[in-house]
């Protein structure tokens, strides 16, 4: 709403709210005209109010949800779901950045996910690339190497407590990891308290841009000052280092969380799949991750582990696009459910709700093209050729020997229909909801 829209409404709420206190004390029975008036008066001063609440704001675009796996890739390159409909009036950048806009204020980021500047979504890649490569050839190990030195260092102190959320326990240790992989922070900056505060107001962010509601801007400067605290400052949006950490971090820690609740905590896990995991710890090689454990006709290798959580708990659960179709007046806004894509039955069968790693030895076109953890041409996510998944093979590697399910066990605690608590079993089913993991508790085994 601009300055002369809202002037405009104030002045006509404050007529007709001096005419309402003016009427109020002379109401009669309810037919009578003064009694009409104020029922019309108090009608207009409502309605008036809303309006101003909502800022005069235009009607949201309609939302429309695809899961089917051809559609969605073609959403996902900026083009319309329906071609009798027309075609997309709005540039392929434009619609991958406009319903992203809401990361922007929250974040005050400008990188490739945001902006509808072809050279520079380019230049943001790039640089992405490189940054990955970088630490490809930098060597596994190294990278192993931190996390492990992280996570000792946590669970040292933890052996003395009976209980801890394990979403709080992934958090530390991978954010951590992150900022010294990527960020060079210095180690001792990086305090507990310092990044679970980061990492909370990341999430809480990310939700209140959803709905538009909570101190935004309290949080971000929450935010803001913990990232200086740790050595990144920034002066423009192009240099925030949120810019290259979210896409990182947060998308990354939740993938890492319920991977290892399946290799670990499921009833029904394989204790093969722990043996592949330390070998692969050992040496997080390429070969180590590609390896595979006997029988053949059931083999599985830390790579079908972290594949099939990237199917079971992608890190982005729905994608948006923007479109505004030549045969409709008004824009529409897409949502490509990549969770409810990864888990159709009609492509992943019967199971496809389930955790098991060992579809991956015969996977099919159909799969390979429902398949899409890091979204779809022309923009899969750069981390989706090695790292992202070599990432989250290190970090459930790391975890899972610090953890073990004959000491601890996972309890939901809140997680039901009735509020209660229960020990995780092979029945109970997880999704991707980002509110959903602080209802993870680990709990040390008596006796």
């Amino acid at each position: 709403m601009d300055f002369l829209q809202k002037s405009f409404a104030l002045a006509t709420l404050f007529i007709s709210l001096k005419f309402f206190v003016r009427w109020l004390p002379g109401i009669g029975p309810l037919e009578t005209p003064t009694a009409l008036l104020t029922a019309f008066l108090i009608l207009h001063l409502s309605s008036g109010l809303r309006w101003l609440l909502n800022e005069g704001s235009e009607k949201k675009p309609a939302l429309h949800r695809f899961s089917d796996p051809a559609t969605c890739l073609k959403i996902l390159k900026g083009e319309t779901y329906d071609d009798s409909l027309g075609v997309n009036q709005l540039t392929p950048e434009e619609s991958r950045a406009i319903p992203n806009q809401r990361l922007v204020r929250a974040f005050q980021i400008d990188n490739g996910f945001t902006t509808n500047d072809h050279d520079y979504g380019r230049l943001f890649r790039r640089t992405a690339d490189k940054k990955l490569r970088d630490i490809n050839r930098g060597g596994w190990s190294e990278v192993g190497k931190v996390a492990e030195g992280f996570a000792s260092t946590y669970f040292e102190r933890f052996k003395s407590q009976t209980r801890g959320h394990l979403d709080l326990i992934v958090q530390i240790v991978a954010l951590k990891t992150v900022l010294l992989v990527f960020f060079d922070v210095n180690q001792d900056a990086m305090t507990d308290e310092v990044v679970i505060r980061i990492s909370k107001n990341i999430n809480l962010l990310w939700i209140q841009s959803k709905s538009q509601t909570g101190n935004q801007s309290n949080n971000f400067e929450i935010l803001q000052n913990d990232l200086k605290h740790l050595g990144l400052e920034w002066t423009t949006s192009k240099e925030n280092p949120l810019n290259m950490l979210l896409p990182v971090y947060e998308t990354l820690w939740r993938v890492v969380a319920r991977c290892l609740i399946e290799v670990v905590f499921r009833p029904s896990a394989d204790p093969e799949w722990l043996l592949l995991l330390e070998t692969f710890r050992a040496d997080p090689s390429s070969e180590n991750f590609s390896k595979s454990q006997p029988p053949e006709q059931d083999k599985v290798s830390v790579s079908f582990l972290v594949k099939e959580a990237l199917r079971l708990y992608p890190p982005t659960r729905r994608i948006y696009r923007h479109v505004h179709l030549a045969s409709k007046k008004a824009p529409e806004l897409l949502a490509v459910d990549i969770e409810a894509c990864h888990r159709l039955p009609q492509v992943w069968g019967e199971n496809s709700h389930r955790y098991r790693p060992a579809r991956w030895n015969s996977v099919d076109e159909n799969m390979r093209r429902a398949f899409m953890p890091f979204g779809g041409s022309p923009w899969i996510c750069p981390a989706n050729s090695n790292f992202g998944p070599m990432m989250i093979g290190v970090l459930v590697a790391t975890f899972a020997s610090n953890i073990s399910a004959g000491e601890w066990e996972l309890q939901l605690l809140g997680d039901l229909p009735d509020n209660s608590s229960r020990v995780l079993d092979d029945e109970i089913e997880l999704d991707s909801n980002r509110q959903e993991n602080t209802a993870w508790e680990i709990i040390k085994r008596s006796g």
